[in-house]
C-alpha cells in the first residue's frame, strides 16, 4: 500500500475532469484499509472514498484529505450466491453470472462502475435494481472502529438510495448476491441486448451516466398534478417514474454547453465532457437545469451524481 501526495484523480473516473486528491491510496483488501485509516486518523485528516468512479464528479480544486479507492476484483459463485469485494465491476458480474446460468444481472452488462458503489446507489436499469439481488453487504464502520454485516432489509434500499448514502461512515467492502438459475441462451441474448441498446442511446463521450434521479409519479403527483396527469397521457411513465431526460429535452437544452461541459444530443439527462471539461462547468450546467425545470415545472430534480470536495 503506497500513499500519494497530489494525486491527479481524473483518470480513474467516467468523467475524465481534473481534480488532485491531497493524499491518496488504492486499497485492495481489509487489511490496507485499515493501515490507511489508521494513518489518516493519525494525521488527523478528512477520509473521502469511491470505487469504480463511474457516478461520481471531484472538485477542480483539491481534495482536502485522503481519499481512497477500493480497488481490486474479486468473485466466487457457489451455487446461486455471488460473494464478491466491493471493488469487482458490474459487468465482469453480470457475465459471470451468465455463464454459470444465473439470470438477474442482464441489467448490468456494459454498465461501468463496482459493485460496491452500484449497492451503496442502488444500481439499476431496464426495470431492475441491485437491491433486489443483495442478500448481505459487509461493511466498516469507521466512526465505531468495527465491521459489520447488513441485511437487505437493513441496507433501506430506496430509489438510488440505501443507508450507505445516509451514513457516511459505513464503507461497503463484500456483497453477497442470490440470483435465479435461467436458460444461459435466453440470458444471453438479454443481456446482449441491453447492451447494444446502452451503445445506441447512450452518449460516447466521458460522462457520469445519468446526472437526475428519474422523477416518482407519486411524488410528481403531489407537486404538479397538472404535469403528471400530461405525461401519464402521453404514456410516460414507466415502472411508476418519468424519464427526466424528457422534460430537459422538452425545455430545449440539449446540447446546451458551458465551457468544456454539453447537455448530451444522445440523452438529456447525460452531461459529457467535450475533451476540457472542468468540475465548474459540469456544476453550472446542472445548477442552469435544474434551474429552469423549477421555474417552468415548479419541480426539484435531484442530482444521481456524488459530489467529492466541496
Amino acid at each position: 500500500m503506497e500513499i500519494k501526495k497530489n494525486y491527479e484523480l481524473a483518470p480513474l473516473t467516467t468523467f475524465k475532469v481534473s481534480g488532485r486528491a491531497e493524499f491518496f491510496v488504492a486499497v485492495k483488501n481489509k487489511r490496507e484499509l485499515l493501515a490507511a485509516l489508521n494513518w489518516a486518523e493519525a494525521a488527523k485528516l478528512p477520509v473521502w472514498f469511491f470505487s469504480g468512479g463511474s457516478n461520481i464528479l471531484f472538485s477542480g480544486n483539491q481534495v482536502k484529505g485522503l481519499v481512497i479507492k477500493i480497488s481490486g476484483e474479486r468473485y466466487s459463485i457457489k451455487g446461486r450466491v455471488i460473494a464478491a469485494w466491493a471493488g469487482t465491476g458490474l459487468t465482469k458480474l453480470a457475465k459471470a453470472a451468465g455463464e454459470q446460468g444465473l439470470t438477474g444481472l442482464e441489467w448490468a452488462y456494459g454498465v461501468p462502475g463496482s459493485l460496491g458503489g452500484a449497492v451503496r446507489g442502488n444500481a439499476g436499469a431496464y426495470g431492475s435494481e441491485i437491491a433486489s439481488a443483495v442478500t448481505e453487504a459487509a461493511a466498516y464502520d469507521f466512526k465505531k472502529n468495527k465491521f459489520v454485516k447488513l441485511t437487505n432489509r437493513a441496507c433501506r434500499f430506496g430509489y438510488r438510495q440505501s443507508i450507505f448514502k445516509q451514513n457516511k461512515n459505513l464503507i461497503i467492502l463484500h456483497v453477497k448476491l442470490k440470483l435465479n438459475s435461467g436458460e444461459p441462451a435466453e440470458i444471453k441474448n438479454l443481456a446482449g441486448a441491453n447492451f447494444h441498446h446502452r451503445l445506441a442511446t447512450k452518449p460516447k463521450q466521458p460522462s457520469a451516466g445519468c446526472i437526475f434521479k428519474n422523477l416518482e409519479y407519486k411524488n410528481l403527483l403531489k407537486a404538479n398534478p397538472a404535469l403528471a396527469r400530461e405525461l401519464a397521457a402521453k404514456g410516460l411513465v414507466r415502472g411508476g417514474k418519468i424519464g427526466v431526460g424528457y422534460l430537459i429535452d422538452r425545455l430545449g437544452l440539449k446540447g446546451k454547453t458551458c465551457g468544456g461541459a454539453k447537455v448530451s444530443q444522445r440523452h438529456a439527462n447525460f452531461i459529457v465532457n467535450t475533451g476540457k471539461a472542468t468540475a465548474a462547468d459540469i456544476k453550472s450546467l446542472i445548477n442552469l437545469i435544474k434551474k429552469e425545470i423549477k421555474n417552468k415545472h415548479k419541480i426539484n430534480l435531484e442530482e444521481e451524481i456524488q459530489y467529492f470536495g466541496n
